[in-house]
């Protein structure tokens, strides 16, 4: 059974860009998204789409897809890729609210990828992967984590993010740790050890001070909350990722992609970000699990 909102209680927002021009008897407003995690196989996930200026879920997108869409396809601060879309169709049970769509040349990566049309400008401004190694950001994701009740934490930086979200001229940063004693390839264990997590942050400037808010948070108790080690007494782990930012509806703001994943599931989540506001859901999230 799919879990098409489980994340949104996990995740604060995130969000996704994408966008494809069809074939000539398709609308050129019409921008669908396309998503990939790493490891996954040579199939994409639709996402939604933006038309008109709305959002579309991935119910309404799904069938307005024709095939041979050209996208962009880019990781977190990658050079743009040009890919061709064919139709989506369902992935089946366990999830047939969710869809893949195929391209060429196929998606195989070791990085998030976010699938966009070059009618769409879907990156006004730079995307820049910084180093993992930073020792100040180091130190922000360690101070976050000893207040979150984790004295002694091993930080460990998965991913540096730095752009311009919203336009503002002042630069945003987006930061990923992840530690878990034992998991496979992206994915988590089935529950957390002590002082296990996940999280991201997102560091910006207000009136020339330097804030720090959290999109994202999985953090295992250090202490085990019952007697014995085991799922009815420890929550499930999740880890949750950055897996895009881009302007998927042309309004010249950058959204966020979240990622989250379980032991047997996961999901991706598009959120719009402003200071003002921080993260603001929008219908287009995709997701399979059991």
């Amino acid at each position: 059974m799919t879990h098409p909102g489980w994340w949104t209680l996990l995740l604060c927002g995130v969000l996704v860009i994408s966008g494809a021009r069809g074939q000539a008897a398709a609308p050129t407003n019409f921008f669908p998204v396309l998503i990939h995690a790493p490891g996954d196989d040579a199939r994409a996930q639709l996402l939604g789409a933006v038309a008109d200026g709305r959002w579309l879920t991935v119910a309404q997108t799904a069938p307005r897809l024709k095939g041979q869409e050209r996208y962009l396809r880019r990781t977190l601060g990658g050079r743009p890729v040009p890919v061709v879309g064919k139709t989506a169709r369902s992935y089946g049970e366990p999830c047939t609210d969710a869809y893949e769509v195929p391209v060429n040349p196929g998606t195989a990566s070791n990085q998030f990828q976010v699938f966009t049309v070059a009618a769409l400008k879907s990156q006004p401004r730079p995307v820049t992967a910084l180093p993992t190694g930073n020792e100040t950001y180091r130190q922000i994701v360690r101070a976050e984590l000893i207040k979150r009740g984790i004295p002694d934490p091993q930080v460990q930086l998965v991913g540096l993010t730095r752009t311009d979200l919203d336009g503002d001229g002042t630069q945003e940063v987006i930061l990923e740790a992840t530690h878990y004693a034992d998991r496979d390839g992206i994915y988590p264990p089935t529950i957390g050890q002590p002082g296990d997590y996940s999280i991201v942050l997102l560091r910006h400037v207000v009136r020339g001070q330097v804030l720090t808010v959290t999109l994202g948070a999985d953090i295992a108790p250090q202490t085990p909350v019952g007697p014995e080690d085991n799922m009815s007494t420890r929550p499930l782990a999740n880890v949750i990722r950055l897996a895009g930012a881009a302007d998927l509806n042309g309004d010249g703001r950058m959204e966020l992609i979240l990622f989250g994943a379980y032991y047997e599931g996961s999901s991706f989540a598009v959120n719009e970000w402003t200071p003002a506001r921080g993260l603001t859901p929008t219908p287009l999230e995709t997701g399979c699990g059991v």
